[in-house]
């Protein structure tokens, strides 16, 4: 099984026991809740000079020694060697197929510096679904690209970035289905502009596209009404005379901001608007989201598993272009490969019909 190391550093903030106070932050991430997988070794590496003073434990109680009534350091497997803020390290062997406990990590000196270190089971029985984490799915690219070994808290990070630059590359591929959704925001009398800005609640703050939209009355609940809304330019809005003219929506125009706003035309008159009932009268969009920030190692990425293979092969091709260039071209053909076979399975399937073709004696076709 595979050995994670956890760069530890020590830095001013918050988490569930206190705010503004140093703090062990994991790979540059203040005190997050770490999953420990059974069969892996985990390394806690305290050389960052930023440790002194802050040695790293286990416990089976939150806070260890500092909890009331006082825990004791978890021994079980686990070893300590140098000194933290200089070459200090904890290590610990998750054992396969041993019950191990849920731990916490805590500075043996200070009181609530860090947070639950959860043990989890690859062989547990609750689902038989693959969800990689983020830490195999690094250490599946690193291997492809013949990188082996102890993963450095450097390479952890790089991989991480590149993943999110990936993300962002699949953004500009195109619509990815698992991440469309459907925003339902009031219609406001009066009101062009629709964004977070003006609407926290109800406008999703995830916008990558916007793909179509429809006005929507449903003022009568067992019957909504949908009008499809046409999609403008930029050019073709800033052409419009009078944006703040009232009426019924029948075009909107998407403002590609980082935090996008979308302008309808017309502006919803009374007759489209309520402030009693604001579900009455809604815009109704459909939208690509954008795929979140992987976060902590043990987290589970944001993609679909059709676009697993294709995942893996890309982040390995990144990372590729920074420790192994000769194996780039390869790993590049591998990876659009794998895109081409998931952009496939992507696609939505629709019903087809074949319209036969008459001709008569004179050439007319019907």
């Amino acid at each position: 099984m595979a050995t994670i190391t956890y760069t530890v550093t020590v830095a001013t903030g918050t988490n569930q026991y206190s705010a503004d106070v140093d703090k062990f932050y994991i790979n540059g991430t203040v005190s997050p809740v770490l999953q420990l997988k059974e069969g892996n070794t985990y390394v806690f590496d305290q050389s960052d000079a930023s440790n002194a003073g802050h040695t790293l434990a286990l416990s089976i109680i939150a806070n260890g020694t500092h909890a009331t009534p006082a825990g004791v350091a978890y021994t079980t497997g686990v070893t300590t060697t140098g000194a933290a803020g200089t070459n200090g390290k904890t290590t610990i062997i998750i054992p396969a197929n041993v019950a191990t406990p849920t731990l916490f990590y805590y500075c043996t000196i200070h009181s609530g510096m860090g947070n639950t270190a959860n043990t989890v089971s690859p062989t547990s029985t609750v689902t038989n679904l693959f969800n990689p984490q983020i830490d195999d799915i690094i250490e599946e690219a690193y291997e492809r690209t013949n990188i082996r070994g102890t993963r450095t808290g450097y390479q952890l990070r790089s991989a991480r970035r590149s993943l999110n630059i990936m993300f962002q590359e699949w953004a500009n591929r195109g619509v990815h289905l698992w991440k469309v959704k459907l925003a339902e925001v009031p219609l406001v009398l009066g009101q062009a502009e629709y964004s977070v800005a003006t609407d926290s609640v109800n406008f999703p703050n995830d916008i990558s596209s916007v793909l179509e939209a429809a006005y929507r009355n449903n003022s009568t609940p067992t019957a909504p009404a949908d009008i499809a809304l046409s999609q403008l330019s930029r050019s073709q809005y800033n052409a419009t005379p009078n944006k703040l003219t009232q009426g019924t929506p029948s075009q909107f125009y998407v403002e590609r901001k980082i935090n996008p706003s979308i302008y309808l035309y017309a502006t919803p008159s009374s007759s489209v608007s309520s402030t009693t009932t604001p579900s009455s009268f809604q815009f109704r969009f459909y939208y690509l989201a954008q795929i979140q920030n992987p976060g902590a190692y043990t987290n589970t990425s944001d993609v679909v598993n059709r676009f697993y293979p294709c995942m893996m092969s890309g982040l390995a091709y990144y990372l590729s272009m920074k420790f192994s260039p000769d194996r780039t071209v390869e790993l590049e053909r591998i990876y659009e490969s794998e895109m081409l076979r998931a952009l496939d399975a992507d696609n939505q399937g629709t019903s087809t019909f074949i319209s036969p073709q008459t001709f008569y004696g004179d050439g007319v076709m019907s």
